[in-house]
This record gives C-alpha cells, sequence and structure tokens, in this order.
C-alpha cells in the first residue's frame, strides 16, 4: 500500500512505530531537526532548504571552473539555476496534486516499477556522495599527517578511507537521527566557518600574488561537460525539496521559498566557485579545500572540514539506508524480532563499507571526475528529468506540457553527453600542464 504523507494528517501516536522504516513519514522530522511536520514557517523552511543545498558539493566548484572556463562556468550555474528552479517547482506542483514522497508521486503516475527506479537513482547518488565524502576525508588526513610529520607518512592516502569507514557505521546504526539533531548542528558550523575561510584562503592569495592564478581560461570548450556534471552535484538537496514543503505550516508560501532559496544557493555556489578558480587557475584541485597552504588555519580547516562530512556521512546516506532496509525486511520493526534487528545492522554497516571500497578503488586523484560522474547519471535524472515526467502527467495545460517535454529532452540529453564525456576523461586522460602542485609543502 503507498505511504501519502500530507501536511497535518500523520498522527504521531499512530505512525511512530514505523518511523524507523519509512523513510518518507521520517526524513522532514529527523535527518536535520526539522520542526514537526506542518508547523516550519516559510523562514525556517528557507533555513532547511539552504541547509540542505549549501553542503559539501560547494568545495568541488571552483575545479569545476577550470573544467568549464570561468565566464562559461558563470553562465552555466547561473542556467543551471534556473533550470533547477522551474524543475523543482513542476516537481512540487504534482507532489502537492498527489501527495507523498518523491516514490509516492512516481508510483501514483507511472506505477511500481517507476518507483523502483526512483529508488535506484537516490541510492546511487546518496552513496555515490557518501563515497565521495570518504575520498576528500582520506585526502585531507593524509595532507595534515604530512604537514605535522615533517612529510613523513605511514602510507597511501587511500588507505585512511578503512579508519573513515567505522565512525561513519558507528553513526549510521543509530535508527532515529533525532538522537543526532547535535551531529548536524555541530557540523553545519563547521561547514559555515569553512567556507569562510576558503573565500579568505582565496582572497589572499589573489592579494599575496597580485594576480589571477595560471592559465585562467574563459570557456573551455573540452571538459564543460564535466563542469555541468559536477554542477548539478552541488544541488545534492533535491531529495529534501518534498519533506521541506511537507514541513511547512502553509505550503502554498514554498514557491517563494524556493525563489529566495535557489537564487541564494546559486549566488554562493557561483562565488566559491569563481574566486577559486581565479585564485588558483588551473592548479586548483578536485576540492579547493587541498589548496589552502600548511597553515596552522588551513590545518584546522581540513580537520573541521573532515569531521563535519564524516557528521554528515549518516544523514547523506539515510535514504539509501532505509531503501535498502524496506526492500529485505518491508516495515517489520527490529524491536522484537531479533532477526530483523541484525538484517538492518548489515545493511548500515555495508552501505558504508560499498561506499568505501569504491572510494578505495577509484582513488582521491579522481575525485573531481567521480563527482562529475555521480551528478551525470544520478543527480540529473532526479532533477530534471523525473519532475518532468510527473508533470506531464498532471496539467492539462498544452504549453506547460511543452515546457515538460523540453525538461525532459534535457536532462537525458544532459545525462548522456556529461556521462559520455565523463568516461572518455576516464580513458582518455588529459595531459598534465607541467605545474606541480604540493598541497602538503613536500616535494614530490
Amino acid at each position: 500500500m503507498t505511504v501519502e504523507v500530507k501536511p497535518g494528517s500523520q498522527s504521531p501516536s499512530v505512525h511512530h512505530e514505523k518511523q524507523d522504516d519509512i523513510y518518507e513519514a521520517s526524513i522532514c522530522e529527523e535527518q536535520i531537526e526539522h520542526a514537526p511536520q506542518g508547523t516550519a514557517s516559510a523562514g525556517k523552511a528557507l533555513f532547511m532548504l539552504l541547509k540542505a543545498f549549501i553542503g559539501t558539493g560547494i568545495i568541488f566548484l571552483p575545479n569545476a571552473f577550470s573544467n568549464g572556463g570561468l565566464v562559461l562556468s558563470i553562465l552555466l550555474m547561473f542556467i543551471i539555476g534556473a533550470i533547477c528552479l522551474v524543475s523543482f517547482r513542476l516537481l512540487i506542483e504534482a507532489q502537492q496534486k498527489i501527495g507523498g514522497s518523491y516514490g509516492d508521486v512516481a508510483q501514483h503516475l507511472y506505477g511500481f516499477p517507476v518507483k523502483i527506479l526512483i529508488n535506484i537513482f537516490i541510492c546511487l547518488a546518496q552513496m555515490g556522495i557518501g563515497a565521495s565524502y570518504m575520498m576528500f576525508i582520506s585526502q585531507n588526513i593524509d595532507i595534515v599527517v604530512r604537514v605535522v610529520n615533517n612529510c613523513s607518512y605511514p602510507f597511501e592516502s587511500k588507505y585512511y578511507m578503512w579508519m573513515v569507514v567505522i565512525p561513519v557505521i558507528a553513526f549510521c546504526l543509530v535508527r532515529r537521527l533525532a538522537r543526532l539533531s547535535w551531529v548536524v548542528i555541530v557540523a553545519d558550523i563547521f561547514i559555515a566557518f569553512n567556507l569562510i575561510c576558503v573565500i579568505y584562503f582565496s582572497s589572499k592569495q589573489l592579494h599575496d600574488t597580485g594576480s589571477m592564478g595560471p592559465n585562467i581560461i574563459l570557456v573551455n570548450q573540452k571538459d564543460f561537460a564535466l563542469m555541468i556534471g559536477t554542477a548539478v552535484f552541488s544541488y545534492e538537496g533535491i531529495g529534501m525539496i518534498v519533506p521541506v514543503v511537507e514541513g511547512m505550516k502553509h505550503p502554498e508560501k514554498f514557491p517563494r521559498v524556493l525563489n529566495y532559496g535557489i537564487i541564494i544557493s546559486t549566488v554562493v555556489f557561483t562565488l566559491i566557485g569563481a574566486v577559486g578558480y581565479v585564485a588558483y587557475g588551473d592548479v586548483v584541485q578536485a576540492s579547493v579545500v587541498t589548496n589552502i597552504g600548511t597553515s596552522p588555519l588551513a590545518t584546522t580547516v581540513r580537520v573541521l572540514y573532515s569531521c563535519a562530512m564524516i557528521l554528515s556521512a549518516p544523514f547523506m546516506l539515510y535514504p539509501a539506508l532505509v531503501i535498502f532496509e524496506k526492500m529485505l525486511v518491508g516495515s517489520r520493526s527490529g524491536q522484537k524480532n531479533l532477526g530483523v534487528k541484525w538484517i538492518k545492522n548489515g545493511v548500515r554497516a555495508l552501505v558504508p563499507l560499498i561506499c568505501a571500497s569504491v572510494s578505495f578503488g577509484v582513488g582521491a586523484d579522481n575525485l573531481d571526475k567521480f563527482v562529475s560522474l555521480v551528478g551525470s547519471i544520478a543527480c540529473v535524472p532526479l532533477c530534471f528529468t523525473f519532475p518532468g515526467l510527473f508533470h506531464y502527467r498532471i496539467t492539462d495545460n498544452k504549453y506547460l506540457k511543452i515546457v515538460d517535454i523540453l525538461l525532459v529532452i534535457w536532462g537525458v540529453a544532459i545525462m548522456v553527453y556529461t556521462t559520455y564525456v565523463n568516461v572518455d576523461s576516464w580513458v582518455h586522460p588529459t595531459t598534465s600542464t607541467g605545474v606541480v602542485f604540493s598541497a602538503d609543502g613536500c616535494s614530490a
């Protein structure tokens, strides 16, 4: 039976037992300590939306700008932001007419197989983001170890992933995410502080050198598709759109909230991407945090950003965890069934291990390509293709149907093209410019 969640329709006393098993009913209230369903003001909804969008994906944008070129990347960021705004509004219009979660809307309009497809893309997106977290963290740990240990290091950076996965599994085993609300607050504080520091270090680099970074280009015709994948990856909060609407006291105000949220997010994304690229040029790394030097403040930023990602990983993986749990045990509770409980525990341990294994295999050297690949394969359909398909079924306006068709075509075309370019970049990597960058101050 389809689970529908409408504002004000859910009784905590009736659904409390199933809250751990049903992502649709719990994510709004528990994932980032949201207000109880149907009570959030427009201001709090905007705050929740910004928390969902402005996360960790933003630190990959300066490198994405090097793939697209400065002018083209700025233009693409605003184009993608505008298309995301249209797409998300169409998604919400469909959700408000049908009710329920992203998957529920898919099942109501196209049947259960499409809901399964949605769940597959959600799992790919969330686990791909989780894997990119682990690559970034292991890379930062390696740099910090080299800096504090006078360039001596025990092993390659990729082996730190197996240390990182331990606390991630521990947090994933906590089923009621409301108990981890303090974790979200700490992670948000760390991320905000670190983004301010990234702008500071980038501005300082421009001031100290007196010029822009090396080999700044305005348009990169060859690799701009990699920039598109990373840009869409940055809007990693697509899964929170529906829960935020359901958490609002006045859902009819959400379109205006969404307008502000997308505008603010796009401006921040563009600022970080442009400033980071202009400061470091073509030596900007997959994560701009790698470029900020070896000062005590830079080391602090790396440590805090790594901690923020470790703390955020369980929340990022939560949708995938619940999807796998429901696939294996349905809505059965593990409170009185030891077998069900250990199946769920196994899922919550296995998913982070899979992410770590992917990270280990890909390696931090390919972090930028991996982020773009996740954005192209998993995030593009969720952001563009499916919202257009959903809205096409619920509207009678022939002009809006044309918009829906164009959105679907855009989503499919971008997915295919960016994936092709990304895979080609793995098979035929570009040659080095000859500029060597040392993140830890040690000789290569």
